[in-house]
């Protein structure tokens, strides 16, 4: 079910959002593996991929905090917001026509890492690794999800989303999470920062939507 959080333009508070993991397709789960002709998996290999997919809808509860913010400036190879100095040749590139950037950390909750914890402990490896796949293809469903639901919410500002932008990724380091996070203090977060800058619970993402002038 869709949260209903909304934020108001340039609002300092955060919007949250909840929404559930529909049913997670066994045959990527498989071919994230390496199974590349899926006609010669061994049926109790698809049974364990088909468990561990079922096993990731029913323990993930996905939620998010997210927060339009201003740019202040946009440069080739950085990207300032609220006096925070991101780093990334993509920002000019990804942000370009933008006013402002929606920031947000999501998060499929404890319960999914539990689980995990659980498996790897009783030595059911392969189950494990099945799990451990079928949560980034539940993080993957989570964020667009997100996305479209803030899509919903600007569309009539004539306002659109760019790709995502996360630190971590390419050439954004990871060591600026802290910043991002920094930019949702306001929002009883979910999710927190270790020392490596790695987040708990595992199974979570955060990032960067431009907001760009539909056409």
């Amino acid at each position: 079910m869709p949260g209903d959080g909304t934020i108001a333009e340039h609002d300092a508070a955060c919007g949250h959002f909840r929404t559930e993991i529909a049913e997670l397709p066994v045959d990527p789960l498989l071919r994230m593996q390496g199974y590349r002709d899926l006609s010669r998996v061994r049926p109790r290999v698809r049974d364990i991929a088909a468990k561990a997919a079922a096993l990731a809808q029913s323990v993930a509860a996905p939620e998010a905090y997210y927060r339009r913010i201003m740019i202040e400036t946009c440069t080739p190879e950085t990207l300032r917001l609220e006096g925070t100095t991101f780093h990334s040749a993509r920002f000019a590139k990804v942000f370009a026509g933008c006013d402002e950037v929606m920031a947000f950390v999501l998060t499929l909750g404890p319960a999914f890492d539990a689980e995990s914890e659980r498996l790897t402990a009783a030595e059911e490896i392969v189950e494990a690794l099945f799990l451990e796949m079928a949560g980034w293809l539940a993080v993957e469903q989570a964020t667009k999800a997100l996305a479209l639901h803030v899509s919903d919410q600007v569309r009539n500002q004539r306002l659109g989303l760019t790709r995502r932008l996360g630190p971590g990724y390419v050439d954004w380091p990871l060591e600026e999470q802290a910043g991002l996070f920094a930019l949702l203090e306001t929002a009883p977060l979910p999710v927190r920062l270790l020392e490596s800058c790695a987040m708990l619970p595992k199974k979570s993402r955060s990032g960067l939507y431009g907001l760009r002038p539909l056409d």
